[in-house]
């Protein structure tokens, strides 16, 4: 079976790959997730909140494919949606596109830009050395 995160000819590299990419590349500490609710990107910050995103998937053959994921293709790419955990755990939502529609790359792009933002009003990232980092 082929990880879904691995990019193949047909261009179905997984969501999420590309954005903790970019996220480690402006020095953003970022981890794959997963609970009951689906998989989900955490970005920890150095005061002790975290931002924690998912994707969702596009319809798909006529039924709703708003399946929560990381781990969909980039083609079937509908939206974003963050939450900001505070360091005292109150959760706020920080980010959504799904009434948007915007293209993957436009919405991945202003999904990085708004996370880069919150990093620098908490302190930047939590710099904690992890083996999945």
């Amino acid at each position: 079976m082929t990880d879904p995160q691995t990019p193949n000819s047909n261009g179905d590299e997984g969501v999420a790959k590309a954005r903790r990419a970019q996220l480690r590349a402006a020095g953003l500490r970022c981890l794959p997730c997963r609970d009951s609710a689906g998989t989900y990107i955490c970005v920890p910050f150095a005061d002790g909140s975290e931002v924690t995103f998912s994707g969702t998937a596009a319809d798909r053959d006529g039924r709703p494919g708003r399946e929560v994921s990381t781990r969909h293709p980039a083609r079937e790419h509908a939206s974003w949606q963050a939450t900001l955990e505070g360091a005292d755990g109150a959760c706020e939502p920080f980010y959504d596109s799904s009434a948007k529609a915007l293209p993957y790359e436009e919405d991945t792009a202003a999904l990085v830009a708004a996370i880069r933002a919150c990093a620098q009003e908490h302190g930047g990232s939590d710099r904690t050395v992890d083996p999945d980092d």
